[in-house]
C-alpha cells in the first residue's frame, strides 16, 4: 500500500499549520510525489496522484481557482495545499470549490503564509522518497516470488515483513496500458485492502490479498479498464504466496487471450479446456504440436515477410467468417480470401474441417502460451 494524502496530511498538520476544507473522502488517494505548481499551462505535464503545492500566483494570468483546481481534478492529482497570502485568501476558497473537491475526492487543503513552503515541500518530498525505497525494496521480493520456484525462504521473509501472509489466498492481476496507477491504487486504499501494484515488463501487476474487503473480478475490471485501450487478465485465486508464479502466469496468459479475443478483461477460470495448458510438464510435447500445425506457416512467413499466421489466427477466431475477418485485420474482403487460399496451400490442409479447426486454433493457443 502506498503513501496515501491522509499520511501526509498527518505529518504536516500541526507542525506546518495545515487545515483540510474539502474533499475529506480523498484522503486515502496515493500521492506519488510533491509538485509545486504556478502556472496552469504546466498541469497537462502531470502523470496522477501528485500533491501539489501552490501560493495562487496563476491568478496574476487571469486563472480563477477553480480552473486551477478543476485542472488537477483532470490529472487525478491526489491533493492540493493552497498557501493562503498575497494571491489567494480564504475567501478565495469559495463554498463551490469546496464541493467541486468533496464530488471529485480531491483533498483541499490551507497553510499561512507565515509558513515557508520550502520546509513543507522538503519534508513530504523526503517521505515520499523513502517510501519510493521501500516500494522497490518490495517490488524485487514479489518480482523474486514471481520466477523463482520454490520461492526462497529469504524472499517470503520479506514479503512477511511487508504484510503480506504467507499462507493467505492472493488473486493476480495484470493490466496493459495503465498510464494512471493511482486510478486502482486509491480506490483499493479506501477499502484498506493488502495488495501491490509495480510496474514489470512494461505492464502492470497487480496482487492482492482476497478477504472481506477485496473486490470482486467485476470490480476490479470497473476499476481497471477504465478506458478502451486498457486491457486486464486475472488469474483464479492462489493459496499462499509461494503460488504466486503460477497466478502470474495464469493472468499473463489471460491477457493474451483478451487480446486475442479483443476483449477489455478475460479470467483463467472462463479460459475452458485451455487451462489443461498449465497441466502440461512436457513442454517440448506442446513445442512438437506446434510445430506440427504450424510450422511450414511460420516458415513461410519468414521467408517471405508475410504475417500469414496472423492472418489465420484472426480467421478463427471470426469462425472463418470472411467480412469478419475483413473488419478485424482490418484488410479488404479480397485480400483475405488470396490470403485464407494461400494458407491452404502452405500447410496442405482443408481449414474448413471443424477437427482442423480445432486442431490449429489449439495450436495458436499453445504459442501464445509457450511465448510467455
Amino acid at each position: 500500500m502506498e503513501t496515501v494524502v491522509g499520511t501526509l496530511y498527518e505529518r504536516s498538520r500541526e507542525k506546518y499549520s495545515v487545515s483540510l476544507l474539502g474533499g475529506e473522502n480523498g484522503l486515502a488517494n496515493s500521492a506519488s510525489w510533491v509538485y509545486l505548481a504556478e502556472d496552469i499551462g504546466n498541469v497537462s505535464f502531470l502523470r496522477g496522484g501528485e500533491f501539489v503545492l501552490t501560493t495562487g500566483l496563476f491568478v496574476k494570468a487571469d486563472v480563477t481557482l477553480r480552473d486551477f483546481v478543476e485542472a488537477l481534478a483532470l490529472r487525478d492529482c491526489s491533493g492540493v495545499l493552497v498557501n493562503i497570502g498575497p494571491y489567494l485568501t480564504e475567501h478565495d476558497l469559495t463554498q463551490d470549490i469546496r464541493d467541486f473537491c468533496d464530488a471529485n475526492s480531491l483533498p483541499l487543503f490551507v497553510m499561512p503564509w507565515e509558513i515557508h513552503l520550502v520546509d513543507i515541500m522538503q519534508e513530504l518530498s523526503a517521505m515520499l522518497l523513502q517510501e519510493q525505497q521501500r516500494m522497490t525494496s518490495l517490488n524485487a521480493a514479489f518480482e523474486a516470488a514471481l520466477y523463482q520456484t520454490p520461492v526462497p525462504e529469504v524472499v517470503l521473509q520479506g514479503l512477511r515483513h511487508f504484510g503480506f501472509e504467507e499462507h493467505a489466498s492472493y488473486r493476480v492481476a495484470v493490466i496493459h496500458n495503465l498510464a494512471i496507477p493511482a486510478k486502482v491504487s486509491s480506490p483499493l486504499n479506501r477499502r484498506r485492502m493488502r495488495y501491490h501494484l509495480f510496474r514489470h515488463n512494461n505492464l502492470h501487476v497487480l496482487i492482492h490479498r482476497i478477504d472481506q474487503q477485496s473486490l470482486s473480478p467485476d470490480e476490479l475490471v470497473d476499476l481497471a479498464c477504465y478506458c478502451d485501450a486498457v486491457s486486464m487478465g486475472v488469474s483464479g485465486p492462489v493459496n499462499g504466496l509461494h503460488q504466486l508464479g503460477t497466478g502470474y502466469r495464469r493472468a499473463r496468459f489471460s491477457l493474451s487471450m483478451a487480446e486475442l479475443w479483443q476483449r477489455p478483461f478475460v479470467g483463467f477460470e472462463e479460459m475452458g479446456m485451455l487451462q489443461l495448458l498449465f497441466g502440461v510438464s512436457d513442454l517440448s510435447l506442446l513445442e512438437d504440436l506446434c510445430d506440427h500445425y504450424l510450422g511450414p506457416l511460420e516458415d513461410y512467413d519468414q521467408l517471405h515477410d508475410t504475417d500469414l499466421v496472423h492472418t489465420l489466427k484472426v480467421f478463427l477466431i471470426c469462425d472463418c467468417n470472411l467480412v469478419e475477418t475483413a473488419l478485424r485485420l482490418p484488410a479488404h474482403r479480397n485480400t483475405v480470401v488470396y490470403r485464407v487460399r494461400r494458407i491452404k496451400e502452405v500447410l496442405q490442409l482443408n481449414i474448413d474441417q471443424a477437427t482442423v479447426k480445432f486442431n490449429l486454433l489449439l495450436a495458436l493457443y499453445i504459442r501464445e502460451y509457450l511465448s510467455m
